[in-house]
């Protein structure tokens, strides 16, 4: 299985492509999406390929193939999307703390504790967002 990813840029990505999806009726290549995203198609099939997992987007394989919205726009909330797109709790280098000689033990545990705090303050926040609010409409 494929390891999720830890990245502000896959997170905007896969944003933006489900903006295109919400705008696109019926099923809208993955090429194209691209074109559209100026962006890398084997990039772009990677970050779909973890909204699929994450039952945001759905698949149909083949010539006539594409992707399309599992749910409306409003009931896709950018916090399932954060969740699709992360594999810890904060993006890489997010306040890091790896260092164990820089600080002492409970130094280090009030900056993790920190770093867990400010997530949930990022999820917080993006439970209140959905895929319709970021429509222009």
């Amino acid at each position: 299985m494929a390891e999720k990813v830890s990245n502000t840029k896959w997170f905007g990505m896969a944003l933006q492509a489900l903006i295109v999806l919400a705008d696109q009726d019926g099923l809208c290549p993955s090429g194209k999406m691209a074109e559209k995203l100026e962006s890398q198609s084997a990039f772009l099939r990677k970050i779909l390929t973890h909204l699929v997992k994450a039952d945001l987007i759905q698949a149909q394989e083949g010539r006539y193939g594409g992707y399309s919205l599992v749910k409306k726009p409003e009931e896709i909330t950018l916090a399932e999307v954060y969740d699709a797109m992360k594999a810890e709790n904060s993006p890489t280098g997010f306040l890091g703390v790896e260092s164990k000689e820089c600080f002492p033990p409970p130094t280090r545990e009030a900056l993790f504790q920190l770093k867990d705090e400010m997530e949930g303050w990022i999820v917080d926040g993006l439970k209140q967002k959905t895929v319709a609010d970021l429509l222009n409409k």
